[in-house]
């Protein structure tokens, strides 16, 4: 493809039309677009070569239509070429390259055999003035080195080339000083939310929960993006809805793994897929055979899959589509699959226990929730957690005085693509204003500084805090006369001070007293500090904890906690008391705790099992469901977009169906039946 001026009298109506709605419906972007106007303007810059690369439906080619707009007001000639256009070969290429010159200066089209790289060249330099020749899907170029060394070597110094590709290139690009200094590369970063914000609304998106709902699923990517905008992500009807996400993804994915060309690759991106993150080993193990280091280097090579905290991972977005597409084609095999991944962690565990083996074990366990809410992917490598000490006790001080001068709620929500389901996370105001009455700089002074911690973002910036205890001889007498925690430690039994009364150096356990964040809808944040609590499952001591916040209450009843008998309080000031959380892994009840959870069987197969005794109808499953997670009939409503009095319909339906009276007598009938 080539723009040029000199259309005819149709031709421009038409192209003029494309072209302003292009223009209107253009968002983002704003860093490459003023780095390509001030590099137009510059009078002889350094950079020949700029390459643009990212992900597939990045928005590259978007990008570079929009920079041919922005060079046809300038009246530079721009050619715009796609790989995909050309046989790839040096006579395919020089055809075609030919073909777009010669249309821009109404030469007479030649189609001779005979045309040469000469030719090219000529009609390049007849233009005596800035060119720029741009080369969309560059990753499928095979003619990389003879368009290197030969091609652009050649070409006068006022010709552009711009490049568009997926990966970044390597090789003699970087390896080369000269090659290196004229060369410039800038990576497409996915949409932010204020640009996804822009994109939908000007697309008729008004509702900002649906704008942030979309902005999760798509997590910025403007080919979902524009995808949504066509197919409604808020219909009422869920099954409905889960097929278009599932359209969606599937689109995206197609696209991406065009770069997967064999048989054995796809079966092993497919068992790096099932992974959070993999390495070589993890997949051998899964596979059954030893990978070879070039395979395992292609498949890496992919640009969907990217370095992770602890080896690679699969980019989100194509690994959830996966996942879905095999659950479906061939349910056996996932959970074969998965089942292989969790055995494979517990006995890693179970020889020397890491934080990433207790993350990965109970990623898959497959609880919706637990994947939601620990392993937020924007968090990767972009936070970090640093002591608290002296020497940085004012960040402390600076950060509680933000909170206290400006209360807010904290009203957010997780998204699980797989799933498809929601979960709402709420804090009132009047919860936090108290909890800063409780906890402060001076309750950290007075615990000693261990454990506790600021988080930081990868500006340096304190973003969140952390205060975890270490339970031992300094700390028991403090938590045993603090509100909250006294509930607990300051009614333990003879047997149960001496386990917690240990020398300073050791701990008999953890009290998790307090996580905030300086911006209440940052879910990175929370998962960032949430997951930084697994290594506790480890320490070999008991883990306690109070909350009032039903969304934190459920998630500890998901990982095993159980409620102490006798330790409620009413310390937080809600209208009833507040249950003090106990996890007890002293000893050797690490493996005997996971075991449990090994044996256990999925709440899918509970649903299964409930869904055949009652003849449950999609609906009612899903309502089943949501009862099996204590869910409210408010929660229920919310979560799969319906009204109350209908759940309350389904709910009676159910109960008949079961032949039990209420909700209680349900959940007993269930339980036995489990």
């Amino acid at each position: 493809m080539n723009v040029y001026e000199d259309a005819t009298e149709s031709e421009e109506r038409i192209n003029e039309l494309i072209q302003n709605v292009e223009e209107k419906y253009f968002i983002g972007r704003s860093k490459e677009l003023t780095f390509f106007q001030e590099y137009i303007q510059a009078d002889n810059p350094d950079q020949k070569i700029i390459h643009f690369y990212g992900e597939g439906g990045i928005g590259k080619t978007y990008l570079l239509h929009e920079f041919a707009r922005v060079a046809k007001q300038k009246q530079i000639p721009f050619f715009l070429l796609d790989s995909q256009d050309f046989v790839q070969n040096v006579q395919g290429f020089i055809d075609h390259l030919y073909q777009a010159l010669a249309c821009h200066q109404n030469e007479p089209l030649n189609y001779s055999p005979q045309i040469s790289l000469q030719d090219c060249l000529s009609l390049i330099d007849r233009f005596q003035c800035r060119v720029i020749i741009t080369i969309d899907t560059f990753e499928q170029m095979e003619l990389e080195r003879w368009f290197r060394n030969t091609f652009i070597r050649y070409l006068h110094p006022s010709v552009t080339i711009i490049l568009a590709g997926r990966k970044p290139l390597i090789g003699e690009w970087l390896e080369s000083p000269a090659w290196r200094k004229i060369t410039r590369q800038i990576k497409l970063e996915p949409f932010t939310v204020e640009e996804t914000s822009n994109l939908l609304e000007l697309n008729g998106f008004n509702n900002n929960q649906e704008i942030r709902k979309i902005w999760e699923f798509t997590k910025g990517n403007p080919l979902l993006l524009t995808l949504a905008t066509i197919i409604n992500l808020s219909e009422e009807e869920h099954n409905q809805s889960f097929n278009n996400n599932i359209d969606i993804l599937t689109t995206l994915t197609k696209r991406w793994l065009r770069e997967v060309t064999n048989e054995g690759l796809t079966r092993m991106v497919e068992a790096a897929a099932m992974f959070h993150q993999f390495d070589q080993h993890c997949l051998s193990e899964v596979l059954n055979r030893e990978i070879p280091n070039q395979e395992f280097y292609e498949l890496t090579s992919l640009s969907f899959v990217k370095r992770s905290r602890r080896g690679w991972s699969i980019h989100d977005l194509v690994r959830d589509a996966i996942r879905i597409e095999l659950q479906q084609r061939n349910p056996n095999q996932y959970e074969r699959i998965n089942k292989k991944i969790i055995d494979f962690y517990y006995h890693r565990i179970a020889k020397r226990p890491t934080e990433e083996d207790i993350a990965s074990f109970f990623y898959h366990l497959g609880d919706d929730v637990i994947q939601s809410v620990f392993f937020h992917d924007a968090f990767d490598n972009a936070m970090y957690l640093e002591p608290i000490g002296d020497h940085n006790f004012h960040a402390v001080e600076d950060f509680f005085a933000y909170l206290k001068n400006n209360p807010t709620m904290t009203k957010t929500h997780y998204f699980n693509r797989t799933t498809n389901h929601s979960f709402q996370f709420q804090s009132p105001v009047v919860h936090k204003q108290h909890e800063l009455e409780l906890v402060g700089p001076a309750y950290i002074k007075k615990i000693g500084y261990s454990g506790s911690s600021l988080l930081k973002n990868i500006h340096d910036e304190v973003i969140g805090i952390s205060v975890i205890v270490p339970v031992n001889e300094q700390t028991l007498p403090f938590l045993a006369t603090q509100p909250v925690s006294s509930a607990y430690f300051g009614n333990l039994t003879r047997e149960e001070t001496e386990f917690y009364n240990v020398p300073v150096e050791k701990t008999a356990g953890y009290y998790i007293r307090y996580q905030e964040y300086k911006d209440p809808t940052d879910n990175s944040a929370r998962s960032f500090l949430l997951y930084s609590l697994l290594p506790l499952i480890f320490s070999g001591g008991k883990i306690a904890t109070s909350t009032p916040l039903r969304f934190y209450q459920d998630l500890l009843y998901k990982f095993g906690f159980q409620t102490v008998p006798g330790a409620e309080h009413r310390d937080f000031q809600t209208d009833g008391p507040t249950p003090t959380f106990l996890l007890d892994l002293s000893g050797p009840r690490l493996l005997p705790y996971l075991k449990q959870f090994l044996h256990d069987i999925t709440q899918q197969q509970k649903l299964d099992i409930l869904a055949e005794k009652f003849s449950l109808t999609e609906r009612e499953q899903d309502i089943t469901k949501l009862i099996l997670e204590n869910k409210t009939i408010a929660e229920i409503a919310s979560e799969l977009f319906i009204a109350q009095i209908t759940v309350k319909k389904s709910l009676s339906r159910i109960y008949h169906k079961a032949n039990v009276r209420n909700r209680s007598h349900f959940l007993k009938k269930m339980m036995d039946i489990l």
